[in-house]
């Protein structure tokens, strides 16, 4: 009686395969998220997170980590988002090797059946919330653990792709964070190595890669430093190739502070599923591949201003740019796999429909029909991958104003609209006051 039973044993399998294969579309899940993010409400955007994702030891740990901890550093939460970013840190560092089971059921299934690791801007951003968390509540001994922590992940990633090059191995804004925390804690050399490496990365793979030179800012900051540190050779070789500066002026001295301003805009693009299937001999065939839109970059004018003195923000980060250019360094390996999954299943389509033949005593009909239902199984468990960290900012700028010593009166507008005002802001002489600003 196998012949009456097994259409119903079959389908019960099929059904439990589909359900297993099913998983959650990441960007719709994360959709009223950053809808409130956008709107300025991350107390409500840690509640629907709270909502949609459960705390678990699963395979979406470290984004899961990620996401909440950046949403409680921009709710102001310090103390919970580092707690976070440091278990997502240490979690980063110990994903080592293959695991085998994973990669079968990848092969059987899609590759959300992998654990998250995160793109490797990711795994340096994390250090980058957890710098920007501790500066926040001045403590600046922990914020430059993490710009060390930092220079150990950039050199990594230089000699990972040293050979083989990713377009993202360095970080020529997060270079730069790095110099103001250092120059903000008065450790001028190490600020001036930071600048330095970060009109580096700049003037390289900033420029050809994302459109982004060394902005005049970075250039100033250098020539001012090694002119303040007495470094004559560093002074004028810098000097010589950027004789159009004028650096005179700026930065904190004896009789002025600084304030400086890094504004997070809008928010990075989501992942989107692009899939092709097609019906052929009986047998259903799917491939879904990751994809970011690709869109122009957007405008924003950011403006910090003290009274009638004012300056512009420059352009500091393009982390939708990052995020399109890293997933095109991927799609060379997102489609061999793909393709491979798609041969595993077919295999498997073949030797179910066999297995069936053989249980029916020959019935070409259950056994075809068999096939094209674990063929439809197939297609319907290939989903694309559309994980990533989606509470990072689109862009970051950032603007310094120098003040004379006292009280002033500090406003940012972003695009005409006042994102931040205060009528009585201390600057201290020699001092670095710092401001982390999100707008959109």
């Amino acid at each position: 009686m196998i012949i009456l039973r097994y259409p119903f044993a079959l389908a019960a399998i099929l059904l439990a395969v589909v359900i297993s294969g099913c998983a959650t579309n990441y960007t719709g899940e994360m959709r009223p998220v950053t809808s409130n993010l956008r709107m300025d409400r991350p107390d409500l955007a840690i509640e629907e997170f709270r909502e949609n994702f459960t705390d678990s030891t699963g395979r979406d740990r470290l984004l899961y980590l990620m996401e909440l901890g950046n949403l409680m550093r921009l709710a102001g939460d310090f103390a919970a988002a580092e707690n976070l970013l440091l278990k997502a840190d240490r979690l980063s560092d110990r994903q080592r090797g293959i695991e085998l089971g994973q990669e079968v059921e990848a092969f059987l299934s899609s590759d959300l059946a992998l654990e998250f690791r995160g793109a490797d801007y990711e795994k340096v951003f994390i250090n980058y919330c957890l710098a920007v968390s501790y500066a926040s509540e001045n403590n600046m001994e922990d914020a430059l653990v993490e710009c060390r922590r930092v220079n150990d992940k950039l050199r990594v990633l230089n000699q990972i792709y040293e050979e083989n090059r990713n377009r993202y191995s360095d970080d020529a804004f997060v270079r730069y964070l790095m110099g103001i925390l250092y120059e903000k804690a008065g450790d001028l050399n190490n600020a001036l190595i930071a600048y330095r490496n970060s009109a580096d990365v700049y003037d390289s793979s900033y420029a050809e890669d994302y459109g982004i030179s060394a902005p005049r800012q970075v250039k100033s900051d250098i020539l001012r430093l090694s002119s303040e540190l007495g470094m004559q050779s560093v002074f004028h070789d810098y000097s010589t190739r950027w004789s159009d500066v004028n650096w005179e002026n700026e930065g904190p001295d004896r009789d002025h502070g600084e304030i400086v301003v890094i504004l997070e805009a809008g928010m990075i693009p989501p992942r989107v599923e692009k899939s092709y299937t097609i019906v052929l001999s009986d047998r259903v065939y799917s491939v879904s591949l990751p994809a970011i839109a690709d869109r122009r970059r957007e405008s924003w004018s950011v403006i910090l201003s003290s009274g009638d003195t004012q300056v512009h923000g420059f352009l500091a980060e393009d982390l939708a740019g990052i995020a399109r250019k890293n997933l095109e360094d991927h799609a060379v390996r997102d489609v061999a796999r793909a393709v491979a999954r798609l041969a595993v299943k077919a295999g498997v389509t073949e030797a179910g429909e066999q297995l069936v033949e053989e249980l029916t005593e020959e019935n070409s009909s259950i056994s075809q029909v068999a096939g094209f239902l674990l063929s439809i199984v197939g297609a319907v468990t290939e989903q694309a991958d559309l994980r990533a960290w989606l509470t990072l900012p689109s862009q970051i700028f950032v603007a310094r104003l120098r003040l004379p010593e006292g009280t002033h009166p500090v406003r940012v507008e972003v695009n005409g609209r006042t994102v931040f005002s205060d009528e009585s802001m201390s600057v201290d002489p020699g001092g670095i006051h710092l401001l982390f600003l999100r707008d959109g």
